[in-house]
């Protein structure tokens, strides 16, 4: 017969490698679903647009924050956000779509903007469903 205890623990470490395979894989990218209500992901979406503002020199005419539509967050050294952003250029008013890529250290109190670009996804964001 087989000790209770070891079966036990056993079938919980089996039980918790399959919940950690299925859910995420270490060191990749996962999909943040609740984008719209994470004020954690909102606040580092506008940080990227006003870090960008401040980068670029306002010469096209500043952007304004309107809200992250996507985002997927990866654990590095801190977290690593990958996010869709829309924004509103002040000057014509014109909604566009960018994707920005923002590292977090927040034991550090550090952010730091790798990257902010036009986004490919205007026209499937921004087209209305007829």
């Amino acid at each position: 017969m087989s000790n209770p205890s070891i079966v036990f623990v056993t079938l919980s470490f089996l039980a918790l490698s399959y919940v950690t395979s299925v859910t995420a894989i270490p060191g990749g990218r996962t999909k943040v679903e609740d984008v719209a209500t994470n004020k954690e992901v909102q606040a580092v979406g506008k940080y990227s647009v006003e870090e960008y503002n401040r980068l670029k020199g306002d010469n096209d005419g500043p952007l304004m924050f309107v809200k992250v539509v996507e985002a997927e967050k990866q654990v590095v050294s801190g977290m690593k956000y990958y996010l869709t952003i829309e924004a509103v250029n002040k000057t014509s008013g014109e909604v566009k779509v960018f994707e920005a890529v923002v590292v977090v250290k927040a034991w550090l109190r550090k952010k730091e903007l790798v990257r902010f670009a036009p986004s490919q996804k205007t026209t499937t964001i921004l087209q209305p469903v007829w």
